[in-house]
């Protein structure tokens, strides 16, 4: 189910507002981060790990998303609609 998931929500949003910059495709892995897979997410870029398995805060790609304005606000162009947000939360906690 979870990859179901990731399939059929995660990927698409990173496709559309990630892969820009930071994937296979596009030949570009801005600081170190590739978004290509679950388990390139897991791995990360220079800054550690994107993703930690059920644990959002721990997650920079999750807090990024968030639009803190003492950290890193992904993606550049603006912040994803609460509901796509709210889908990475529930992908990270499964």
């Amino acid at each position: 189910a979870g990859n179901e998931f990731f399939e059929a929500k995660i990927r698409p949003a990173l496709v559309t507002h990630c892969y820009e910059c930071h994937s296979a495709e596009s030949g570009k892995s801005r600081g170190g981060l590739k978004v290509d897979s679950r388990d390139a997410l897991l791995r990360g870029g220079d800054s550690g790990p994107a993703v930690v398995a059920k644990s959002p805060d721990k997650s920079t790609l999750y807090q990024a998303l968030l639009y803190h304005d003492d950290g890193p606000q992904m993606p550049p162009k603006g912040k994803l609609p609460q509901a796509t947000i709210d889908d990475f939360r529930r992908w990270i906690l499964t």
